[in-house]
């Protein structure tokens, strides 16, 4: 499942996941701090708000964490592979 999921990706250029993942990871951070508000206190029941407010979160969070790896692990593992072909 993964090795699916890793070639359907290597298909899709860089800079278009990178682009994703930055506007999702604006979105839920915006929507987090929207849910904190008072408004949203008015109109949400409070424990249907709480767990909302954690999975947007959790999500923001994994989202923070895979641009970071893209950022770090993944372009060292690119550079790894281009030194390793054979020219």
């Amino acid at each position: 499942m993964l090795a699916r999921l890793a070639n359907y990706l290597a298909g899709i250029p860089p800079v278009f996941l990178d682009g994703i993942l930055y506007s999702g990871i604006a979105w839920l951070l915006f929507s987090q701090s929207y849910l904190g508000g008072d408004e949203a206190a008015k109109y949400i029941n409070p424990a249907l708000k709480f767990w909302i407010n954690y999975a947007v979160g959790s999500l923001a969070a994994i989202a923070g964490a895979l641009k970071m790896f893209r950022s770090t692990s993944y372009a060292d593992h690119v550079k790894g592979n281009e030194d390793a072909k054979p020219k």
